[in-house]
């Protein structure tokens, strides 16, 4: 795999430190990843700065083992508030030509840019352009106030949409880019890390906390000013301030300390390679982060690798660092406090091998790194699979978060071509085509099969997977038109579920019930391959293997394990909002059950919300409408319990809701209808109960005694996470549906 990272803030010879976390992440890379970097400079840097040294446009870097080939192209660097948005278009152009000849001597598999401005900006247009995925790193400190800039804004909420991966090193950056653009699907979290190894252990405590050391720019941000101000109101002459770092604060806090006297206490150190950082942090009592913002805090974690304790503020990073048998954390802005902090420090006792530790465990970059690669696509397998749907929409989990995205995430080019009436997009590395939605189902039913057929031929796909059974005529001569496989996958039993619909009177049910059940026979027949999602659709046929429609663990395995939120006494259902699912029942039933009911999603047909809204127990419900799955994840999050209650309608008898695994894989403990399959699944592992959903008084007893026993409602939440994580999760299916198109292919 070739991966170039494309990051204008990374060491050169005129400015050694600057960006150096990406060069020690990349020093733990394996050597079968073969790398490069493009770290543009601005014209007359040395001058800029007031050195004599020079940047060369190429160089080779030695990182242990492997030689690093580092390329410096030149850009125009404009007035940075004024020309901003254009930074990242002059950055674009400087690089492209340099990119392009790289091309030439092998295939790039991905693009790797730190900060989206102006980086990952100027990233995206490269990536369009040239066709290569890429991932962006987040680190910025003051990312919030970039994205309150409209023009900024825009470019790098595009970034990030267009982008293979998102990784934020922190859950507050993380929080950020969501508030910014809250429906975006393609972003991790994974810290920053060190290499331990570079830092050595004291071998026993301070007896007492005396030589702190500061580590950092010296800008108004970092909070340097407020850490003086409240050395002098400690007025302890025994203590001594190293401040390591240079910037333009720094004559001025050296005026500081000369009006607050205590120009003996402070020594300035200037800046330091990482060595001697980690050098001097062994001569030190306790490392003080004061600063107002930071998107992680590096040099909080290498003084807790060192076994020094650490007082930090409250700045977007630390608090997802520190612990209280780490150290201290206080408000920013605030030299009592912080004075307050240092004195709560000195009082208490910390263990450095403990801090040591939890380093190592947390944020060694070997960790780090093998994180940051599994979000890395598989190098391309020059195949393309195109998936075909008129019902579903673009964000349907099986459709896309499942199937899509495993089949990129494995290299594969992917199209999905739909009905939903949300436009033409490349979502995650999925290219999107829309055929526009329909205004009614007759309409969709007799012209969007032959639309999609028109829209596929000209899709040069390897292989093609429909998901809707008024695809199976078109499926069947797109595969004689192409000569290229093309697979069914059957998503609901719909023989009987088309015997139930509301909007079909009983004959035209059962005639459409027996045309679909001939319909498919002939796809199984015919088609390449078929799959189905449960056991019981799979009976329907022979031979039909299955692909069930488990949670992605990966979504939910952040989730809180507070146990308050079993004493929350709140419910959640989150999907279709539809009378078959019982939330009439449920909403009927809390009206004398003390609780609060989060209903998520969208109401099918809209009238059903009026009904709902006529009942008394729909003062007790929270709406939120269509959710994404982080804001699902958050739900859930502050909920102790989980409910889905399917009818007894036919078509449910055999099925397994997907919402059901997703409780579960969130530590929720369900309630569900009392259906075979449920009976079953809970009969094995205790996860929940099931119950007569039509019996409103017994729903009613069952939450009321359910959310009076919150201990109890938490073994069940462990035990369906357990089954889930063990067994039942979309990460075992996948490797059974990538499988279909490697035999396939």
């Amino acid at each position: 795999m070739r991966v170039i990272f494309i990051n204008s803030i990374f060491p050169n010879p005129v400015e050694p430190n600057k960006g150096n976390f990406v060069l020690k992440n990349i020093g733990f890379y394996p050597e079968n990843v073969e790398l490069e970097v493009i770290a543009p400079v601005p014209l007359g840097l040395g001058l800029r700065r007031g050195k004599k040294l020079k940047v060369p446009l190429k160089r080779t870097i030695s990182l242990g083992l492997r030689e690093l080939t580092v390329y410096h192209p030149r850009f125009v660097l404009l007035p940075r508030n004024l020309l901003r948005p254009w930074v990242p278009y002059i950055e674009y152009l400087c690089v492209l030509p340099l990119l392009k000849r790289l091309m030439r001597g092998g295939r790039i598999d991905l693009l790797h840019a730190n900060f989206a401005m102006p980086d990952g900006v100027a990233t995206r247009l490269l990536a369009q352009k040239l066709g290569i995925p890429y991932i962006i790193t987040e680190h910025q400190a003051v990312l919030k106030d970039l994205l309150a800039n409209k023009k900024l804004r825009e470019q790098m909420l595009k970034a990030y949409r267009d982008a293979f991966k998102v990784i934020a090193v922190s859950e507050h950056t993380r929080k950020i880019i969501l508030e910014a653009s809250p429906t975006l699907t393609n972003l991790r979290v994974i810290p920053n890390g060190i290499d331990p190894t570079l830092f050595q252990p004291i071998s026993q405590p301070a007896k007492s906390i005396n030589k702190l050391i500061y580590i950092g720019y010296l800008v108004e941000h970092k909070g340097v000013h407020v850490l003086l101000k409240a050395i002098e109101l400690l007025a302890d002459p025994d203590i001594r301030l190293s401040i390591v770092g240079d910037g333009i604060y720094r004559e001025q806090l050296k005026s500081l300390c000369s009006e607050y006297g205590i120009s003996k206490q402070v020594e300035f150190l200037g800046e330091k390679t990482p060595g001697e950082v980690a050098q001097l942090l062994l001569n030190h009592d306790a490392l003080v982060h004061p600063s107002f913002i930071e998107s992680f805090g590096i040099v909080v974690v290498e003084a807790l690798a060192v076994g020094i304790p650490v007082v930090a503020t409250y700045n977007g990073g630390s608090e997802h660092i520190l612990k209280p048998e780490l150290g201290v954390l206080v408000a920013p802005h605030d030299a009592k406090a912080l004075a307050e902090g240092i004195t709560e420090l000195r009082q208490n006792h910390y263990d450095p091998k403990l801090l040591r530790d939890y380093v190592i465990e947390n944020y060694s970059l070997e960790n780090v790194v093998a994180q940051t690669l599994a979000e890395y696509p598989k190098p391309k397998q020059d195949k393309c699979i195109c998936h075909l749907s008129s019902v579903h929409v673009r964000s349907d989990v099986r459709v896309f978060y499942k199937q899509c995205l495993s089949l990129i995430e494995e290299g594969y080019k992917v199209h999905l071509v739909v009905a939903d009436g949300g436009r033409h997009e490349r979502k995650s590395g999925v290219i999107i085509h829309d055929i526009g939605a329909f205004t009614s189902r007759k309409k969709r039913f007799l012209l969007a099969p032959w639309q999609i057929l028109h829209r596929a031929r000209y899709i040069p796909a390897d292989a093609y997977q429909i998901h809707d059974p008024e695809l199976i005529p078109m499926a069947i001569l797109l595969k004689h038109i192409s000569r290229k496989p093309v697979v069914y996958d059957i998503h609901e039993c719909y023989p009987e579920m088309f015997l139930h619909k509301e909007y079909l009177s009983p004959l035209a049910g059962k005639l459409l019930s027996f045309v679909i059940r001939k319909l498919e026979n002939w796809a199984v027949k015919t088609l390449n391959a078929s799959i189905a999602a449960t056991e019981h659709i799979a009976e329907q046929f022979s031979s039909v293997p299955i692909v069930h429609n488990y949670p992605i663990l990966a979504e939910w395995k952040d989730i809180s394990a507070d146990p308050s939120r079993y004493r929350s006494r709140n419910i959640c259902y989150i999907g279709n909002i539809t009378r078959e699912r019982g939330i009439g029942q449920i909403v009927k039933a809390i009206e004398n059950v003390d609780c609060t009911f989060h209903l998520a999603g969208n109401y099918e047909p809209k009238e059903f919300r009026d009904e709902l809204a006529a009942l008394a127990g729909f003062s007790k419900v929270i709406e939120y409408g269509y959710v994404n799955r982080e804001q699902a994840a958050d739900i859930f999050s502050d909920c102790a319990l989980g409910v889905v209650l399917f009818d007894h309608s036919p078509n449910h008898l055999y099925s397994l809701s997907t919402k059901m695994f997703e409780y579960m894989a969130a530590g929720l403990p369900i309630l569900v209808s009392d259906l075979p399959a449920n009976r079953k699944l809970l009969d094995r592992a205790v996860a929940g109960l099931y119950i007569d959903p039509s019996d409103v008084s017994l729903i009613q007893d069952v939450l009321t005694k359910l959310l009076s026993e919150p201990d109890k409602l938490a073994q069940m939440g462990a035990e369906g996470k357990r089954l889930v994580t063990q067994e039942l999760s979309w990460e075992s299916e996948k490797k059974r549906y990538l499988k279909l198109f490697q035999e396939l292919l």
